[in-house]
C-alpha cells in the first residue's frame, strides 16, 4: 500500500525521510484530518443548524482570521522556544477548539470556538513551513513540501471516509469531537522531535523592504484565498442547494486529485521556478473565479472547485521563494510576517464579501476574486528568476 501510494503520488513518498520529517508528516496528517472534517461538515452544519446568512458568516470568518493577523506577535513572543514544542501546543489548542463545537447553538458561540481553534492553527502555519524547510534537503524542498501536501490530502480522504461512515451515527457534533481528538494526537507526535536547533540570534520581528514582494503576494493571496474558502462551498449549499452527501463526495474527489498530483507539482516548482508556477496558478484562478460568478450549472461548479484546489502550488512556490531570498536568521519571523500580511487581507475579505453578497448578490464576490488573481499575476512578474537551477535528484 505504501509503495502504491508513493508511486501514485509521483515518486516514493517515504524515501529518505528522517525521523523528524516523519513526525512532522504525522502532525500534518492529523491537521489534514481536522480540515477534512471541518471543510466537509461546516457549511452544511451552519446552514441547517443555525440558518446562518452570508453577512453573519462574513463576521464569523473575519473574526476567525484575526489570529492570523496577530500571528507575528504570537511568534515574536515565542521565538526562542523550540519550534516543535510551540507547534505541539498550537495543535492541542486547535483540537480543543473544534471539539468544543458540540456546544455551538448560536452564531456567537460559533464565532467564539472558531476563534479559539484559529489561534492554534495560525501559530501552526509558519512553524510547519519552517520545520518543513528545516527538515528537508537542499535542492528538493519543493518536492518534500509537496509530499507533505500529499500526506495532508490523504488524511483528508480518511476524514471524508470517516464522515461518510460515521455521520449517520454520531452526527455533526461527534465528527467535530473526533477531529479534535486526532488533532491533539498530532500535537503529541511533535513532542518526540529531536535535535532541533534554535538560533538565539533570530530577530523577534522582521519587516524588511527587500522582502516587500513576498509580503505583497501574501496579501493578495489572503484576499483571493479567503473569498474562495469562505464563500465557494457556502454558495454551493446556500444558492445551489448542495446536500451534505454531495459535499462529502466533492471534497473526497478533490482530495484524491491533490494526493495524486502534489509531489509532481512540488517538483515542478523546484524545476521551473516560482515565477513560472505562480503565474500559471493565477491564470487558472482568473478563469475559476469568473466561472463561479457566471455559471449556474452545478456539475461545472464542482469541476471548478476541484481546479481551484489543484492550483495549490502557489503556496509552495511562495515558501520556497522566501527561503531563497531570506537570511537564515530571518526565515521564521519572515514566514510569520507573511502569514500576518496574508491575514491582514483575510480579516477584511469575508466581512466585505458578506456585505457585498447581502446587498449585490454572490456573483460580485467571485468577479472580485478574478480581478485580484489578475493583479497577482502582474505582481508575480517582479519575482527574480533563479541564478542557477537546483540540482536534479538522481
Amino acid at each position: 500500500m505504501r509503495l502504491l501510494l508513493g508511486r501514485l503520488s509521483g515518486g516514493y513518498l517515504f524515501a529518505g525521510w528522517t525521523r523528524n520529517f516523519t513526525l512532522l508528516a504525522l502532525a500534518v496528517g492529523c491537521v489534514g484530518f481536522f480540515f477534512g472534517v471541518q471543510m466537509t461538515m461546516f457549511n452544511n452544519f451552519i446552514v441547517t443548524r443555525l440558518g446562518i446568512e452570508p453577512h453573519e458568516l462574513g463576521v464569523v470568518e473575519g473574526l476567525r482570521e484575526v489570529p492570523g493577523f496577530l500571528n507575528v506577535l504570537f511568534i515574536a513572543i515565542m521565538i526562542r522556544w523550540i519550534p516543535s514544542r510551540m507547534a505541539a501546543l498550537s495543535l492541542m489548542l486547535m483540537g480543543m477548539g473544534i471539539a468544543a463545537f458540540v456546544y455551538v447553538d448560536s452564531v456567537t458561540t460559533l464565532a467564539m470556538f472558531s476563534f479559539i481553534w484559529s489561534i492554534g492553527f495560525h501559530c501552526w502555519v509558519p512553524l510547519e513551513q519552517a520545520m518543513g524547510l528545516g527538515f528537508s534537503p537542499d535542492g528538493e524542498k519543493g518536492k518534500w513540501l509537496g509530499q507533505l501536501r500529499s500526506v495532508s490530502s490523504f488524511s483528508w480522504l480518511l476524514a471524508i471516509g470517516a464522515c461518510m461512515l460515521l455521520y449517520g451515527i454520531i452526527d455533526y457534533e461527534g465528527m467535530f469531537v473526533l477531529a479534535g481528538v486526532v488533532t491533539v494526537i498530532g500535537g503529541a507526535c511533535l513532542l518526540a522531535v529531536r535535535n532541533e536547533v534554535v538560533d538565539a540570534d533570530e530577530e523577534r520581528f522582521v519587516f524588511r523592504r527587500r522582502y516587500g514582494l513576498y509580503y505583497a503576494l501574501n496579501f493578495l493571496q489572503g484576499c483571493r484565498k479567503q473569498m474562495f474558502i469562505t464563500f465557494a462551498i457556502f454558495a454551493l449549499v446556500k444558492v445551489h442547494g448542495m446536500p451534505v452527501e454531495t459535499t462529502m463526495i466533492l471534497v473526497f474527489v478533490n482530495q484524491v486529485l491533490i494526493t495524486l498530483t502534489a509531489p509532481l507539482l512540488g517538483r515542478l516548482v523546484d524545476r521551473l521556478g516560482e515565477r513560472v508556477m505562480l503565474s500559471a496558478s493565477y491564470v487558472g484562478l482568473i478563469f475559476v473565479f469568473a466561472g463561479y460568478a457566471l455559471i449556474d450549472h452545478r456539475p461545472t461548479l464542482y469541476v471548478l472547485y476541484c481546479i481551484d484546489n489543484l492550483i495549490f502550488f502557489g503556496s509552495i512556490a511562495l515558501t520556497t521563494y522566501v527561503h531563497r531570498i531570506t537570511d537564515s536568521t530571518d526565515l521564521k519571523p519572515t514566514l510569520s510576517m507573511g502569514v500576518t500580511m496574508n491575514h491582514l487581507a483575510a480579516v477584511a475579505a469575508p466581512l466585505i464579501g458578506g456585505l457585498a453578497w447581502h446587498y449585490f448578490g454572490h456573483r460580485v464576490i467571485f468577479l472580485s476574486g478574478s480581478a485580484l488573481a489578475a493583479v497577482s499575476l502582474i505582481v508575480t512578474q517582479w519575482i527574480e528568476p533563479r541564478t542557477q537551477e537546483p540540482p536534479v535528484p538522481q
